[in-house]
């Protein structure tokens, strides 16, 4: 069973900076293209022989147009954005939070996903991790019991043997 996050702003200031950054660049996209586009039916043929109250009123319905595409190819930019953001940000989000509690030492989390979710590969290698590192402190805590009973048992040689071996890897990482 899949579960679902209902909230699209699970890290607001983080998403609402990436939504202004969107805007803004449509915004000034729109003024460039605005002006490129005003320019080039301005100085198009058979202008010139427009009125000037002609042009005034063929540049105020342009600009009214062109406006309202604008606002509502923002709009619609901004709604896409937080859609995609909630299949980004949100999962992130949910990262976070696993890695808090594997580094408090939880290791019964599990990372979950959504079909939709644009991370199921770094989910997928995170619950990998997660498990593999489960079964190495599970064997740790095998092998530290067996090491307490035979220290329980006066068997010292097979604890330090056992010990070693559990150390083994601090001694190969340097």
């Amino acid at each position: 069973m899949t579960k679902k996050r209902r909230q699209y702003l699970v890290k607001p200031k983080l998403q609402l900076k990436y939504l202004s950054i969107i805007a803004f660049v449509v915004v000034v996209s729109a003024i460039m293209i605005y002006y490129s586009f005003l320019d080039s039916l301005l100085s198009s043929p058979g202008m010139d022989q427009l009125s000037a109250g002609s042009v005034k009123n063929f540049v105020r319905s342009y600009t009214s147009g062109f406006f309202w595409v604008t606002v509502i190819f923002t709009i619609i930019v901004l709604i896409e954005s937080v859609f995609y953001f909630h299949r980004l940000i949100g999962p992130l989000f949910f990262f976070e939070k696993v890695m808090q509690k594997l580094a408090e030492g939880k290791f019964y989390v599990n990372v979950h996903h959504r079909k939709k979710d644009e991370t199921i590969e770094l989910a997928t290698n995170i619950n990998k991790t997660i498990k593999s590192v489960r079964n190495a402190v599970s064997e740790d805590r095998k092998k530290i019991e067996i090491i307490k009973a035979a220290i329980d048992n006066d068997e010292k040689d097979k604890a330090k043997h056992l010990l070693c071996e559990l150390t083994q890897w601090f001694k190969t990482q340097e």
